[in-house]
């Protein structure tokens, strides 16, 4: 499969699947190949106090964000 998905933009499609690493493992190598591998960063830095702050504050900014989109579309 040699075509992009475009949206209406003309711009390709990007999906980001969460799944662990067994899970990625038995996925194909060609796809594997073009996948995006994204640490977790907060197992990496739990222990650190300011981290654990300032992480929450994104938390609860993203979801507001994601709330905010969600009305949007759906005219709320």
């Amino acid at each position: 499969m040699n075509q992009k998905i475009l949206n209406e933009n003309k711009m390709a499609k990007e999906f980001y699947v969460r799944f662990s690493e067994d899970e990625y493992m038995s996925i194909p190598v060609p796809f594997r190949s073009r996948a995006t591998f994204v640490d977790n960063d907060y197992d990496s830095y739990k222990d650190d106090e300011r981290f654990k702050a300032l992480y929450k504050v994104y938390k609860k900014a993203k979801r507001q964000l994601e709330d905010y989109k969600f009305d949007l579309r759906n005219g709320i």
